[in-house]
């Protein structure tokens, strides 16, 4: 580790490896929720085309069923010759009393709340029960409808006052044994769909707060819902929307549109839906759930993953932490033990520094003296705080100033050189030094470090053998 950082490296490596983590627990959970939800959205659309099929299969099952009790019913031959005697001859109470029995009879043991008896002509002849329920809108039909030759189920739809919705199955009485075969009256078994229809449309096999099924047929441009929406109440035949809506579940079934495919059902709310045709009707059958429900099983799982991975995260971030932490008390304990000795080599650096028998400068780039020994104070005759921030020109004899400028040329490029100079002291006297200068940088800084030692007595000595060898030339 370098000694000379003052803070810790950055740690490039754990954050990757956190980085790295993070982001592959959330696309491992990303991953998971997509693939859960695609598996629970595929799960339920085949759940709901189950029930769609099976809805439809029940639907038209009671449909044939109710047919079959046209079949039986028209085909009872003494009952028919009863109905054809009663239209001939209305004032038989006996006659009365007896079909009034048969007619109590069906309504008691089958699904149908009145029973109404046509003449050939359209006229009710009788009621069962005395209720005034008349056929309504299918008097107008009565041409064609006296020509059937099997009984046939209505459609729902409203009588005239608005009060009662039902269907009706219509029965064609034909005289059994007559060379007359043609019918002598109808019998119209009203049907109540809220007892017998609506309950086993709106049944669903499993629990579920949204889930429905929707009966509807179209109408022109627009489709009418037929029967009790879970979420509407009284809709039945009232509710209508526009087949040209394109995301509407119920549209799309009216426009030919068959499987289990995203919608907006009749409130907005985004949903799966299963459409399919009821066969030999104009209904379409639509099985529904919310978008949400199919999802709140899989939003309580991803919940606990969330805070799982959230968990992870922060267990990576404190592992990889801890790791950090240890590396940054091994580098500051490193760093303390390094500038304790720093502290003891600056200590030893400053006690030679200051006991020195040479003459020690420190001056910066521009030859300012930053630092001076206890020698240099006593040599000089100045005050420490006056040697601080002179310029050493200011100590150097006049004639050797010029010199400067070239010595400093060549320690900037040797980074080191020695040579002689006379200094000068604060008293004026002058004195001869050899300088040993170098140069420092500290903390991308430039410095002169001079060590400077009082060469008098040398110079001196040279003088006098210079003397003794000019005296010995002579002789």
């Amino acid at each position: 580790m370098n000694s000379h950082r003052q803070k810790p490296a950055t740690p490039w490596l754990l954050i990757v490896l956190f980085l790295l983590l993070s982001a592959g627990s959330i696309i491992l959970g990303y991953l998971y929720y997509k693939n859960q939800k695609q598996r629970l959205l595929n799960d339920r659309k085949l759940e709901l085309s189950a029930i769609a099929d099976l809805k439809v299969r029940q639907i038209a099952q009671w449909r044939n069923e109710r047919i079959s009790d046209a079949v039986l019913i028209g085909g009872n031959a003494p009952f028919v010759r009863q109905l054809s005697e009663f239209l001939q001859v209305s004032s038989n109470n006996t006659l009365r009393s007896d079909i009034i029995t048969s007619l109590k009879s069906l309504t008691q043991s089958l699904e149908y709340k009145n029973v109404l008896l046509f003449d050939k002509t359209g006229n009710v002849r009788l009621i069962y029960p005395n209720q005034d329920t008349l056929m309504g809108e299918h008097l107008l039909l009565f041409p064609d409808l006296i020509n059937l030759r099997t009984g046939i189920l209505t459609d729902l739809h409203v009588t005239s006052k608005g009060s009662f919705t039902h269907l009706d199955l219509i029965i064609p009485l034909i005289n059994p044994g007559q060379r007359d075969s043609s019918v002598f009256g109808l019998l119209a078994l009203r049907i109540d769909p809220g007892e017998v229809l609506y309950p086993l449309i709106q049944a669903w096999p499993v629990p579920s707060k949204t889930a429905e099924s929707l009966l509807i047929r179209q109408e022109g441009d627009e489709i009418v819902y037929l029967n009790e929406l879970r979420f509407k109440k009284n809709s039945g035949l009232v509710l209508r929307k526009s087949v040209s809506e394109e995301l509407l579940p119920a549209a799309m079934a009216v426009r030919g549109i068959e499987g289990t495919i995203d919608g907006i059902d009749y409130r907005g709310a985004s949903v799966v839906a299963a459409m399919k045709k009821v066969p030999g009707s104009p209904w379409y059958l639509v099985a529904k759930i919310d978008h949400n429900e199919v999802f709140s099983v899989l939003n309580e799982q991803m919940t606990m993953i969330i805070i799982i991975i959230i968990l992870f995260i922060l267990t990576a971030g404190l592992l990889l932490g801890i790791i950090e932490w240890n590396e940054n008390v091994r580098f500051y304990r490193e760093k303390y033990e390094t500038e304790l000795d720093h502290l003891a080599l600056r200590k030893h650096f400053d006690y030679i520094l200051k006991y020195a028998n040479d003459i020690i400068f420190l001056t910066d780039r521009n030859l300012i003296i930053i630092e001076a020994n206890d020698r240099a104070v006593e040599t000089y005759q100045y005050e420490r705080d006056d040697l601080i921030g002179m310029n050493i020109e200011k100590i150097r004899a006049p004639e050797t100033i010029k010199k400067i400028v070239e010595e400093k040329k060549s320690l900037d490029q040797m980074g080191f050189a020695t040579f002689e100079a006379t200094h000068i002291r604060k008293d004026g006297s002058t004195i001869p030094v050899e300088i040993s200068a170098r140069k420092v940088e500290i903390e991308g800084v430039k410095y002169y470090q001079s060590i400077c030692r009082d060469i008098t007595e040398r110079k001196s000595v040279e003088e006098t053998l210079k003397e003794s060898e000019e005296r010995f030339r002579k002789i």
